[in-house]
């Protein structure tokens, strides 16, 4: 029996999470000099996911995953700064949208189900890779706009390692914050404080619209 969209779509959630939790959580178990292959490969299956994964507009968010999928290998293959800047502007871009995207198919949604619950997820996660893609821009346009341990530096000539931005943007963004990255110029400062009061107030927001339609839902029933 083949199932209508809607109902795939829930997959391409499930799909979505996994590959982004892998690429999260996993990726820094593997050799330093796997990580940059294994981050592009797994970018390029998340493009794919978060566009399937979305209500409206699929064909044209699509095409910019491809697009953007294709900055991502490309900036790999050939090294060049500015194929790179391109491909982290097109990231981020591209992310801001998918997690804008969710929130409203959040806000839309009749009640709480396992769907909601997913996208929930799924852009709280997106919204740390979008700013450890900034991160990873603001490295790139200024190696000394964040100040990394000293122990970073002993995998790699450069702080390059996404897994490094990874790290910083999601212990900023849960406002963890153990203080062994400090920021150093005014615009990484910035960058770090919009990041925690970015992930406060998507926990708020969601939180509220998530209690709020469970207890119309409630109350209905």
């Amino acid at each position: 029996m083949k199932l209508p969209f809607p109902e795939k779509r829930i997959w391409f959630n499930y799909s979505l999470l996994v590959f982004v939790v892998f690429s999260m959580f996993f990726v820094s178990f593997f050799p330093l000099s796997w990580h940059r292959q294994m981050y592009d490969w797994l970018f390029t299956i998340i493009y794919l996911n978060a566009a399937l994964a979305m209500e409206k507009y699929r064909k044209p968010i699509l095409i910019v995953a491809v697009i953007a999928m294709f900055f991502e290998l490309g900036s790999t293959w050939l090294d060049l700064e500015t194929i790179s800047f391109i491909s982290r502007g097109l990231n981020v871009i591209f992310f801001v949208y998918i997690v804008f995207n969710f929130i409203f198919m959040i806000a839309r949604s009749k009640e709480v189900n396992a769907k909601v619950i997913l996208e929930s997820i799924n852009g709280y996660l997106l919204l740390g890779l979008v700013f450890s893609l900034m991160i990873a821009s603001s490295m790139m346009y200024d190696p000394t706009s964040f100040k990394f341990p000293e122990t970073a530096l002993v995998y790699s000539d450069q702080v390059n390692n996404f897994s490094d931005y990874l790290y910083y943007g999601l212990v900023t963004l849960s406002t963890l914050g153990y203080g062994d990255v400090v920021p150093t110029m005014p615009f990484s400062k910035s960058l770090s404080v919009f990041t925690s009061i970015a992930g406060q107030l998507y926990i708020a927001i969601i939180i509220a619209m998530l209690v709020g339609k469970y207890a119309s839902q409630k109350n209905e029933d």
